[in-house]
């Protein structure tokens, strides 16, 4: 067998196994694929950091170094 038969027989298989696990997904709303458990956490994790993700919205700067009227 050729080391691309193996890889392809690989991919298909991979294929395969994700596909049943979002029929299975769709059908039982309790069933948890990998990706929907990655999809969960990724969104927990970004609401979580939103506040330290965006640190330029909480600077205060003086009043000598801010633009004035039409400075541009």
């Amino acid at each position: 067998m050729s080391a691309l038969g193996v890889v392809g027989l690989a991919l298909n298989l991979r294929a395969f196994d994700f596909v049943s696990q979002e029929i299975r997904a769709a059908e039982d709303p309790e069933f948890e694929t990998f990706y929907t458990k990655n999809i969960l956490l990724n969104e927990g994790i970004r609401a979580w950091m939103a506040a330290q993700d965006q640190p330029h919205e909480n600077l205060i700067f003086p009043e000598e170094v801010l633009p004035r009227e039409n400075a541009l």
